[in-house]
């Protein structure tokens, strides 16, 4: 039976350790990544005895070859080995440089052991991730007054020397946009930014850094094979493609035709993405005989280098993108030298230590500036992808284009859209798609393929909805059934895209579209005209806005105190080249989305360095984000939420000039980790808070009283500096009141107080610190105030059924907290006493089998194991009735004692407990008890005094819970301060703790078996 993920454990403070980390911590077998906790070597400073340091200096590269990277690459190696052995498992692949670790197939028992292994810092399923779906003039790159003349040296500097990494689906070898000369071996000394080849054949080049990159032209297998590694040139210098995962997971029928194994792109996302950041100048770019005039990259004399990681396969909604051939990629861009990664992929929302994230730790570490998609799940708040503080993370932004179009309706009403149509339709029937079903078709209105009926679309003009199918997918079903034009229409407010249609199309956003839809389904008679550009005489749409689909912040990870999205990027329409093998022959398409917002990022971080070739990752990041400047609303007005941009829109006209820098390295980034308690290895680090690392925005995720955020700054720009404070409702006191820079390369503490006076509790507001002097440097400030600070549990013990104690606190709020109560409930409790031993679903030595019934209408139920001592490790599996009538496993296995698993709203039905001992010091037995519970709200036995509860703000404080009408035994609450999800838990022992459970507790029993489903 399959182990599934583990219900949620209660958000907000007062949630125990063992439940918030039960959600990372199952396991079912399958490929994972095993990750130490040892350094890899991108950054080792030294410490092991005999291994020298093999962390590149400041402004240099890893160097792969050198003898204390071969020293040390095999000490991990042989390391890696011993831990995988003492499970009795072989490492499939080992990484070294970007990560220390390895990917293996594991059993669900191997995984949760190794997970408990000191040397181990996270195990985690190999997941499959999916990409995230001009703009040079709009950047003001252009042009003799353009930043590319003024700033980069001209159009044949920009980027000179630096090399952009593109992890993604590939590149197509034949795009206008990658083109170069054949690489010639090596004439003389080498020249900055000219590539060469080595005496081995493979391509090399000298940086702006004055390091060297050598890539690999990776010869192809299989369906690729005809890719023969000799299609490099002097623009692309380095081709590589990481297939295990896609071979060993996706079976041959499973795979689309067309793709090959090799670094060529088939499905164009890597094309795109590839020419987006660093394509060649002056690219005319036609689509079906339709120039488009003439566009670049954002840096077009720098190099590319492929690293192949997504798949194309007949599952729309996969992705192909494995998390272990990103490591494997970025494991081999440190080697090959890259100085940027562009990584246009989805991820997690809620975690700053996934496998893939830490590889672009030590990647930042060895100085790659890593540009990350922020995702394409907007615009519901919390859905942004990569919290990783050493990344930078892009949101997606819309531009002014005349890429129009105008649906004329025959009562003389007019709707703007996106359009590039190439002929018109003049004055035809229309039919929504809903209306045009075919026979037994589901969803009809989002017309997918084979879903309209013919004889109600002939002729006619259909409307279509936006989701799930394919843009072009939808107007290629309109054509098979003989409609002549289409509508495509947004539901909610989202991008307008000017796709290339087999039909003329106009695209329509919301909330015309859904005027448009109701007008034409209430009046069957109107006839509608599709024209070429905007007939509507209204005035062109703001830019650049926040494309709809690009997601919000505030981030889950690290309890809301790092800001993210970091900055945006044009994202909504944009124009690069791509595959003709998916594209039926074109090689420039438009495309939107967050993937297409990144690699204009990854394009500025190579301008950058192609001048400041010595400025680490986040000095890079710091100058794009607090030059930015502000999006905008539909009405034109600033929009400065951070949550939905970050710190604005990148200015090419000021990103090398920032005056004042934010920076940091792999010490504030482990001193981070170790804050978050992830046992790093590299206690030297220290801990830091989340808040206090050194970024170039602030963010408080819960604000209780008077916090302090410190930060440091680098002068670029020596002066004197002032700081402005916009944060309304908040009194914020900036120490010291000024900042004088005698020289550049000198870094001053700031020390900035924020008290809450009249924000919202329980919300974000929004603000800015800016920095003014000889430069403008401004950061984003976002603080959420919550109602109180408290610990996850009180315990009380009472020699009666009636009792008191005292709940301590600190206030978050001047206005009165109110406390909600559930319970107190009896809790049921069986006593087991076990030896360690493997897991099995049965009573015997090792483990205890039991069952417990959860009633209907229950709000919540915990169940659990509370272990008698600390030094000990219990597992817990948990068999749950599932909607299908079968059952469902949650397998919760943390290091700690102790297991519980919380569920919200749970199915009634009969739950199975398999309560595991896995380990004990002496390998001998222990004692625990099975623990189950289920609230109904409040039982109207605990009081709290006083309750709504008032203090001050930031002033500690207590209250007193009382108790009456129990019976012997143990209960449970769970208490709810304020509004903001802020809980607690009560447990009340009653007598000694000898008598059975409490009348109405639920019955646990011990069970034979677990049913079979």
């Amino acid at each position: 039976m399959a182990v599934g993920p583990a219900s949620a454990a209660p958000g907000g403070q007062g949630t125990e350790n063992a439940s918030s980390t039960a959600k990372d911590s199952q396991f079912k077998d399958g490929r994972y990544i095993v990750v130490l906790a040892g350094p890899a070597a991108a950054a080792y400073e030294g410490g092991v005895a005999g291994l020298g340091a093999t962390k590149p200096q400041q402004g240099r590269k890893l160097d792969a070859g050198s003898p204390n990277y071969n020293a040390y690459d095999a000490h991990l190696r042989n390391q890696q080995r011993e831990v995988a052995a003492a499970q009795g498992v072989s490492p499939a692949k080992q990484y070294t440089a970007a990560l220390n670790g390895f990917t293996a197939e594991l059993t669900a028992t191997q995984a949760a052991a190794l997970s408990k292994d000191n040397r181990v810092l996270v195990v985690s399923p190999d997941v499959e991730n999916k990409p995230d779906y001009t703009t040079t003039d709009f950047l003001k790159l252009t042009g003799p007054d353009g930043a590319w003349a003024q700033q980069f040296g001209g159009q044949a500097n920009a980027g000179k020397g630096v090399v952009v990494g593109v992890i993604d689906s590939g590149y197509a070898p034949d795009s206008p946009f990658l083109q170069g000369e054949p690489v010639k071996p090596l004439q003389g000394d080498p020249q900055v930014g000219v590539p060469y080849r080595t005496g081995d054949g493979r391509i090399a080049m000298l940086k702006a850094d004055g390091t060297t990159f050598e890539g690999e032209c990776q010869k192809g297998e299989g369906t690729g094979a005809g890719f023969d590694g000799s299609l490099c040139n002097t623009k692309v210098i380095g081709a590589r493609y990481f297939a295990d995962s896609f071979l060993q997971y996706v079976a041959p029928e499973n795979r689309a035709p067309e793709e090959q194994i090799s670094p060529v792109d088939v499905g164009s996302h890597g094309t795109h993405t590839a020419t987006t950041a660093a394509g060649n100048a002056n690219v005319e770019q036609v689509i079906d005989g339709t120039s488009f005039g003439k566009s670049s990259g954002v840096a077009p004399a720098a190099k590319v280098s492929v690293y192949k990681v997504c798949w194309e396969d007949t599952n729309p909604d996969t992705g192909g993108c494995y998390s272990s051939a990103s490591v494997e990629a970025v494991d081999a861009a440190i080697k090959d030298g890259v100085d940027v990664l562009n990584y246009s992929i989805s991820g997690n929302n809620n975690s700053t230590t996934d496998p893939v994230a830490l590889a672009f730790l030590n990647a930042a570490s060895a100085g790659v500036f890593v540009s990350a998609s922020a995702g394409n799940s907007g615009p519901a708040a919390s859905t942004v992808n990569h919290a990783s503080p050493w990344l930078t993370t892009v949101a997606a932004s819309t531009f002014p284009s005349d890429l129009l179009g105008t649906v004329k309706v025959s009562d003389g009403s007019l709707y703007r859209g996106a359009s590039i149509m190439k002929s018109e339709v003049a004055d035809k029937p229309v039919v929504l798609a809903a209306a045009a079903a075919a026979a037994g078709a589901a969803n009809p209105n989002l017309c997918g393929p084979g879903t309209l009926d013919g004889s109600k679309v002939a002729g006619k003009v259909v409307v279509c909805d936006r989701g799930v199918v394919d843009r072009t997918a939808k107007s290629q079903e309109v054509l098979d059934k003989g409609g002549v034009g289409m509508i495509l229409v947004n539901l909610t407010s989202s991008s307008e895209d000017a796709d290339n249609h087999v039909v003329p199309t106009v695209h329509v956003n919301a909330p015309k579209s859904l005027e448009l839809k109701s007008k034409l389904e209430a009046n069957p008679a109107l006839t509608v005209s599709l024209v070429k550009g905007d007939l509507t005489g209204l005035p062109p749409a703001a830019a650049p806005q926040i494309a709809g689909f690009s997601s919000r912040g505030p981030t889950l990870a690290s309890g809301g105190d790092l800001l993210k999205p970091d900055i945006s990027a044009p994202g909504v329409n944009v124009l690069a080249g791509v595959s003709t093998i998916g594209n039926d022959g074109d090689q420039f398409g438009f495309m939107s989305g967050t993937s297409m917002a990144a690699p204009h990022i990854a394009g500025f971080g190579a301008l950058v360095l192609g001048k400041q070739p010595k400025w680490t990752p986040a000095m890079v990041k710091s100058a794009m984000m607090t030059t930015a400047y502000p999006l905008v609303n539909a009405d034109g007005s600033p929009n400065t939420d951070p949550f939905q941009g970050g710190a604005g829109h990148i200015d090419s006209t000021r990103v090398l000039d920032p005056g004042l820098v934010y920076d940091s390295g792999i010490q504030d980034w482990l001193g981070f980790l170790n804050g978050q308690g992830v046992d790093t290895g590299a206690p030297q680090a220290g801990s830091i808070a989340a808040r206090d690392l050194n970024l170039p925005s602030i963010a408080l995720g819960s604000l209780v009283g008077e916090v302090q955020v410190k930060r440091k700054l680098t002068a670029l720009v020596p002066g004197m500096y002032h700081p402005e404070v916009n944060m309304p409702g908040f009194n914020v006191n900036v120490e010291p009141k000024a900042l004088n820079f005698a020289r550049a390369g000198q870094t001053r503490e700031v020390t900035v107080t924020i008290r809450n006076v009249s924000g919202p509790v329980g919300k974000f507001s929004t603000g800015s610190l800016t920095w003014k002097g000889p430069r403008t440097v401004t950061s984003p400030i976002a603080i959420r105030p919550v109602d109180a600070q408290i610990a996850p549990s009180f315990s009380f013990s009472s020699a009666t059924g009636t009792g008191s104690g005292t709940m301590e606190l600190v206030s978050g709020s001047d206005n009165p907290i109110a406390v909600g109560v559930e319970g107190l409930a009896p809790l049921s409790q069986t006593a087991i006493t076990k030896t360690p031993g493997e897991y099995a679903a049965t009573n015997d030595a090792h483990n205890a089998l039991l069952q417990v019934k959860v009633p209907a209408g229950a709000s919540f139920a915990r169940l659990g194991i509370q272990a008698q001592s600390n030094d000990v490790d219990w597992d817990m599996v948990v068999y749950a009735p599932n909607a299908s009538g079968g059952l469902t496993a949650t397998q919760v296995a943390t290091a700690s004692a102790s297991e519980f698993l919380d569920l919200e709203s749970p199915r009634a039905g009969t739950y199975y407990v398999v309560a595991n001992l896995y380990a004990t010091p002496d390998n001998g037995p222990a004692t625990a008890s099975v623990q189950a519970v289920t609230f109904a709200g409040d039982a109207g036995n605990l009081t709290v005094n006083p309750n709504p509860i008032v203090a001050p703000n930031g002033t500690a404080t207590s209250a007193t819970l009382s108790w009456t009408g129990l019976q012997e035994g143990s209960y449970l609450s769970r208490l709810s301060l304020g509004s903001n999800g802020i809980k607690t838990w009560v447990n009340v022992q009653v007598g000694q703790g000898a008598a059975p459970a409490p009348a109405g507790a639920p019955r646990l029993d011990l069970a034979q078996a677990v049913p079979a489903t």
